[in-house]
């Protein structure tokens, strides 16, 4: 036979790791895939909180009080609210020269009521109402 002859086609050991190589391209498609797959359902899942938020948020001082002390929750959507409204604001709220009394202080929890949900909190500073 001549050296030509036998050439053709490829040895096992080319072929095996030509296997390896797309073995290692199909995972990396395979990861970047599912992290994309994760990542949409998690900003699923966080537009769905802020939704839920800002519809509570727009509740207060309509159908729920605007009063400081008033708490309320319930759930929407699957996802467990929290609404607190206090007179005192947190420690990174900076804040410039504040009558006593002036301001109202509402804070809006949203968690989600699978095991892993993070929640997600929207904070507003109001004017206590004052008659006319």
């Amino acid at each position: 036979m001549t050296r030509r002859g036998r050439q053709r086609g490829f040895t096992l050991v080319e072929a095996l790791v030509s296997l390896a190589i797309a073995a290692l391209t199909l995972s990396g498609f395979y990861q970047a895939l599912s992290t994309g797959l994760f990542m949409e359902r998690r900003s699923t899942i966080q537009a769905d909180q802020m939704l839920v938020a800002t519809q509570i948020m727009d509740r207060v001082g309509v159908d729920l009080a605007l009063r400081s002390g008033f708490q309320d929750r319930g759930i929407i959507r699957d996802m467990e609210w929290e609404l607190t409204i206090s007179d005192s604001g947190t420690s990174d709220m900076r804040l410039g020269p504040v009558r006593q009394n002036e301001l109202v202080f509402v804070y809006v929890s949203v968690t989600p009521q699978n095991p892993d949900g993070t929640p997600l909190v929207l904070r507003s500073i109001r004017y206590r109402e004052t008659p006319l």
